[in-house]
This record gives C-alpha cells, sequence and structure tokens, in this order.
C-alpha cells in the first residue's frame, strides 16, 4: 500500500491510501505463476507462461490448505510465519509449504527433542531443509500431519483422505519422493545423507499417519542403506565421518532398537556399544561421561532385551516349558546386564545429576524409568500370566508407575510427537503385566491423560489395546465381567489362564484392530474398533 499527499484549504498536508487495484488471486494457476503473481494460462502439463518465457513450470497443486482459523484454532497450534526462514531454492515454494515449514521449525522440532538433545533435530535437519528441496518436501508433509494431529487433540493415529490435511501431506511426501527419483543417477556424494534424512522423514511421516507396514518398510531400506555404505554401531569409522552421517546412523540406531518391540528385526545395533564405559583409575569405579553415554549404553542392552522378552513372550505354554532350562539362563545373562548399568549409572545419579541442566535431569529420569521397567519385565517375561507369584511384584508396578509420574511432572509442556521413547512402553507395561487391576487401571488413565506419539508408540492405541486384554481377561474368568476397565479391581483367578503373546493387526481401513494371541496352547483371535465403540 503506498500513499499520496493532498493540500486542504488551510495548508494542512494529509496522506491519503492509495489501494491496489485488482480482483481476487488466482488459487488455481501454477506454482511458478502462483509465486510471481502472475496470471497463469492453466495449460495441461505445464503452462505456456512459463515455457514461453524459458521458465520451468512446477506445476499444479491438487491440495490446498485452509486458512488458519482466528477462533478454531487450539492454543499449542497457533504460530507465525517466521521472517526470512525460507529462502534460496525454496523462493518458488508456495504459502502453504511456508506455513507448514514454520510449524516444523516452531513445533514439531523442539517436540522430537523433548526427552533427549539431538543435533540432527536440532540443526542439520533444518539446514537441509533449507538446502535440499527434497528433504524441504519431506519435512513440510510431516509437518502438515503433525499439524492437523495437534489441532484435533492428537486423536488416534489414522489416516482421512477426506482430509485436506492428509491430502496435503501425502502429496508433498510424493514431491519429495519425485525429487529424489530424478536425482538418483546422480553422483552426487550427498544424495546419500538427502535420501537416508527423507527415508527417517517417512518413517516418522508413516507412524503418525498410523501406516505401521509402510513405516517399518521406510525403516528397513534406511538400515539396509546404511549397511551397504558399510555403517555399523559398532566400528569405530562411524566416528570421524561427517556429522550429518553419525546423526543419522544415532537416529536409524534409536528407531531400530524401539521397532524389535515390535516384531522387527533389529539388525543395526549390536556388539559391544561404541562409547564404553569408562572408569576411574582412583577408585575403578564404572562412570559414565554424559548423558549421552548412558543413553547409547542402555540402548544396546534394550536391543537384547527386547529381542530376549518378545521371544519368550511369543511362546505358548507348552513350548515355555520345553525350552525353560536355555530360557532362564540367558534371562540371568540379561538381568546381569541390566543390573550392572543399574550399578553403574546409579553411580552417575548420585554424583552428577544436579550438576545437569533442567532438561539433562529429565533425560537422566526417563534412562532410570526405562532401566527400571526393562529390569521388571525380565524378571517377569517367563512367568505365566496367571501365576500368583506375579502377586509379590504388584509393588514393583507402583514404583514404575510413579516413576512415570516424577517424569511428567517435570515437563513445562508436553510434547505431542516425539522419535524417542519416554513414557508410554513402561506404561504399557504396567497396564497389562501387572496383577492388581486398580493399578492397571491407573496407568491406562494415565496413557489417555497425555495423547501423544513415541517413535512407533501410540499412547491412544496403547490404552486401548490394554483395555480389549482386559475385556479378554473378563471373558477368560480371569477378571471380574465388565464393559470397560471400569470394575476392575481384584485380581485374576489363580488357576485360569490368561493372554500370552499377544499381537496386533490393524485393518487396511484403520477401523478395526485383531488381538493375537495364546490362552494356554490355544492360538486365539479377537477383533475390536479401534475407536471403542
Amino acid at each position: 500500500m503506498s500513499e499520496t499527499s493532498s493540500t486542504s484549504g488551510q495548508g494542512q498536508t494529509t496522506l491519503v491510501p492509495r489501494r491496489r487495484a485488482g480482483g481476487k488471486r488466482s488459487v488455481t494457476g501454477c506454482r511458478t505463476c502462483r509465486v510471481r503473481h502472475k496470471k497463469c494460462d492453466e495449460a495441461p502439463g505445464a503452462c505456456n507462461n512459463c515455457t514461453s518465457t524459458g521458465r520451468r513450470c512446477d506445476g499444479y497443486d491438487q491440495h490446498r490448505l485452509p486458512r488458519a482459523s482466528k477462533t478454531n484454532t487450539p492454543p499449542q497450534a497457533k504460530f507465525q510465519i517466521v521472517p526470512g526462514l525460507v529462502g534460496g531454492v525454496h523462493r518458488t515454494m508456495n504459502r502453504e509449504e511456508r506455513r507448514c515449514f514454520s510449524f516444523f521449525h516452531l513445533r514439531t522440532m523442539p517436540a522430537m527433542v523433548g526427552f533427549f538433545d539431538s543435533a540432527l533435530w536440532q540443526q542439520l535437519i533444518l539446514q537441509m531443509g533449507h538446502e535440499e528441496p527434497a528433504v524441504y518436501h519431506a519435512i513440510v508433509a510431516l509437518s502438515a500431519f503433525h499439524q492437523d494431529s495437534e489441532r484435533q487433540g492428537m486423536p488416534l493415529s489414522k489416516e482421512d483422505l477426506g482430509n485436506t490435511w492428509h491430502r496435503f501431506a501425502l502429496e508433498q511426501s510424493m514431491r519429495s519422493f519425485s525429487l529424489l527419483h530424478t536425482r538418483r543417477a546422480s553422483h552426487d556424494p550427498r544424495l546419500r545423507e538427502v535420501t537416508l534424512l527423507c527415508c527417517l522423514v517417512f518413517v516418522l511421516l508413516e507412524w503418525l499417519r498410523g501406516q505401521y507396514d509402510k513405516a517399518f518398510g521406510h525403516l528397513r531400506s534406511g538400515i539396509q542403506m546404511l549397511k551397504e555404505f558399510g555403517v555399523k554401531m559398532t566400528d569405530e569409522s562411524r566416528v570421524r565421518g561427517p556429522p550429518v552421517e553419525r546423526a543419522l546412523v544415532a537416529a536409524f540406531a534409536h528407531l531400530d532398537i524401539q521397532s524389535a518391540q515390535f516384531g522387527e528385526t533389529s539388525s543395526l545395533v549390536g556388539g559391544s556399544p561404541i562409547l564404553e564405559i569408562t572408569t576411574s583409575q582412583a577408585d575403578r569405579t564404572p562412570a559414565f561421561r554424559n548423558i549421552s553415554d548412558a543413553r547409547e549404553a542402555l540402548d544396546h542392552i534394550l536391543e537384547r532385551v527386547f529381542k530376549f522378552t518378545n521371544s519368550t513372550e511369543a511362546l505358548s505354554h507348552e513350548q515355555l516349558a520345553m525350552q525353560y532350562e536355555s530360557l532362564y539362563q540367558e534371562q540371568s545373562r540379561r538381568c546381569a546386564e541390566v543390573s550392572e548399568f543399574a550399578r553403574t549409572f546409579d553411580h552417575f545419579r548420585a554424583t552428577r545429576y544436579y550438576k545437569l541442566s533442567a532438561k539433562e535431569q529429565r533425560g537422566a529420569d526417563v534412562i532410570h524409568l526405562h532401566q527400571t521397567a526393562a529390569s521388571l519385565h525380565l524378571e517377569i517375561c517367563l512367568l505365566e500370566s496367571n501365576d500368583p507369584l506375579l502377586n509379590t511384584y504388584t509393588p514393583r508396578f507402583e514404583r514404575l508407575l510413579a516413576c512415570v509420574g516424577e517424569v511428567t511432572d517435570k515437563f513445562p509442556e508436553r510434547p505431542s510427537v516425539c522419535m524417542d521413547m519416554g513414557i508410554i512402553p513402561p506404561l504399557f507395561l504396567v497396564a497389562t503385566g501387572c496383577r492388581d487391576y486398580r493399578v492397571r487401571e491407573r496407568a491406562i488413565e494415565a496413557l489417555r491423560a497425555w495423547p501423544h506419539r513415541e517413535g512407533p508408540w501410540d499412547s491412544n492405541l496403547g490404552a486401548r489395546i490394554a483395555t480389549e486384554i482386559m475385556k479378554i481377561e473378563s471373558v477368560a474368568g480371569s477378571a471380574p465381567p465388565s464393559g470397560d476397565t471400569e470394575g476392575f479391581t481384584s485380581e485374576p483367578a489363580n488357576n485360569t489362564p490368561a493372554p500370552r503373546g499377544v499381537s496386533v493387526t490393524i485393518s487396511e481401513d484403520q477401523i478395526h484392530a485383531c488381538l493375537s494371541y495364546h490362552m494356554g496352547n490355544e492360538q486365539n483371535e479377537r477383533w475390536f474398533k479401534l475407536d471403542g465403540k
């Protein structure tokens, strides 16, 4: 808007605003013409307005995001586009993409590092998003889905192609795929890092969409690429690699470990840890140097713990009895590893905790929470679900639940989505493993109270599965009959079989899910609606 001056009769000068002439701006033209504020002839494929002047026509958008609502947008979703945040190669990107990129910078990135700092999320991904269009479109897709999930209050992960935000996210991810595909034959040395970073973002996007098979497929592809490049977590040469590669390997390693809890074969992490525990020469007391050391050491332990507990819980009563001796020996080895880590980390917390920042203290609390959960899970994994000995573990489950409360109480703003494991796996262990139904119900309520995502874990889905398991026990006579968790206030009958080796399959329509489980030596299934209605 410009201004012109006029002089009144008294010799005073007034400013009269001059308004720009013109009608409504077209929203159907090609991307290039829209950015240039030119009228597009909208010719099929590529517009003549671009091709006749030697410009590249960036094609037409299929989906446009609705304008931000001033009244219906939740407070946590409000943000402003950061001036100068997008530029360089992204000058031809439209307003919707810039809007989502700003949301990624202001909301998604801080959420992803809610538990632990990460050079990947705090520095590198934004840098590569500025420089690499394929990365840019991938994180715009992730941001669009995340923004809509926050707008709706983080409901159960589910894709809805009738939702404009979801269609926009899908279109953006396809743009990223297309850019990677056209660049595939190039010898650009940076292509490897670009592809890996896009792959990582696609994993998180598919988890957010509730597309678990696709997510694990992307994860396997990324890990396979790392293997082809000769990258291993136990390979010392990785430490001297480029910063982007180091951060990417660490991110894939964390996701690899988490996927082991869902029946995936963890393959990137193995052997002895890269960062070994150092030992003081004065008193020979093992010690971690920092939170990162402790976290990486625990990751290597958890990878073996998850493999073992998953394999034992998948066994029927008869299979468990036949293999008990060898399983008990491995259980003892895994318990010894966790106990050794606990002694080392307890020393670290006793001597260093008060020197840590508030975020590092939360990270230390999360590590302690996972260590406690791993120890408890190992000790009960060979027990039948209706074994009376489980009654003696109720105080341990209650302490684990109290540890979760201590972690959540220290979050000034709870992240809605993050890459790391936090409170969901320990809560799910309590909600499905404790003999006291009052404790289990408290864990389920805690899952519902903080709707969010942690890697592949969905708090809403965890609460639904735990509820269905209690219903199965009710039908089998191992719990008081009830239509929901309310009323489960006693312990199951000692002689009644309980579900074991539970796995979940979500239907393609994402409306129903199937619980597969052993009841004694019999394999059973139970279908249920994910929305609980």
